[in-house]
């Protein structure tokens, strides 16, 4: 029997299905991968126990750190310009245009793509010889740009892309934000003579900080993850400038099958994702309560 009164125990008996799942695919993931970061294993033979070796070998690796700032610099292209451009979306949508309904399927369409089909669009688009960007490129009399093979522009083409497949993500959040936002509020300031652009500056934007401090967060998170735009589009290059960490990981795992090694870097990740995340919160929460 389940201790406690009735309401108790049907908490407890209808948290059990969602408990067993997270356990089993979410807990025990999570602390096998910290098991295996100890040891020397290539799937194939018996693990080997060598302490925090793999720690100590991430440490000097040149391909490690090259792959981290790649990530670092994905997540400096991608998350202010999302959280701008969701901020901006999520204005549209609110606001008092008769276009607001159509607008907002349209500018959230494109996050119901999977990963891999946004990727292989884009990378059609995005073709030098017959891709669409680069013919009408040709028709006004430019020459053809090499969006993915070109060093300097190879990851701000998966920027681009991962740009317009989850800027509707951050439109969702700040729209809902914006809607809690009191109408009586604008109302006032309208009164008293604000403009538009002042309601955003002085009324939505100190309103919404809670939500940009969530977007935030969530942002971070996911550029620090990204993979799939970049296996897809550029398989890591040119010349491995847009291999990512999370790419390095998967490729140190299951094409030279250095598992240990692998999951040592995965945790390495973690920490520096859970690292920049609580202090983002702190320094925002900070600034919300000064």
């Amino acid at each position: 029997m389940i201790p406690g009164n009735k309401d108790t125990r049907d908490g407890i008996i209808f948290s059990l299905p969602f408990l067993v799942v997270y356990l089993a695919f979410m807990i025990y993931p999570l602390l096998s991968g910290l098991y295996i970061s100890f040891f020397k294993w290539d799937i194939l033979s018996t693990a080997s126990f060598v302490g925090l070796d793999n720690y100590r070998t991430l440490f000097s690796d040149e391909k490690f750190y090259s792959s981290l700032w790649h990530t670092l610099q994905f997540v400096l292209m991608t998350t202010p310009t999302l959280l701008v451009a969701g901020f901006l979306m999520a204005l549209a949508i609110t606001g008092s245009s008769p276009w607001k309904g159509l607008m907002e399927n349209v500018f959230f369409f494109p996050y119901i793509f999977s990963m891999t089909v946004v990727s292989t669009l884009w990378a059609w688009l995005m073709q030098k010889d017959w891709g669409i960007f680069n013919q009408v490129l040709i028709n006004i009399g430019q020459n053809p740009v090499s969006w993915l093979t070109n060093e300097r522009l190879a990851m701000w083409s998966v920027a681009l892309t991962t740009l317009w497949w989850t800027a509707g993500f951050n439109m969702v959040l700040f729209g809902a934000g914006i809607k809690q936002i009191p109408k009586e509020i604008y109302e006032s300031a309208a009164i008293d003579g604000a403009t538009y652009i002042q309601s955003v500056r002085h009324i939505t934007i100190p309103l919404v900080s809670s939500t940009t401090v969530l977007c935030l967060i969530l942002q971070i998170i996911a550029s620090f993850n990204v993979f799939g735009q970049v296996y897809v589009m550029t398989g890591g290059g040119p010349h491995g400038t847009t291999r990512v960490l999370v790419q390095y990981i998967y490729e140190t795992g299951f094409k030279f099958f250095k598992m240990g090694y692998s999951a040592a870097m995965s945790y390495i990740l973690f920490l520096i994702i859970l690292m920049v995340s609580i202090l983002q919160y702190t320094l925002l929460g900070r600034k919300e309560n000064a």
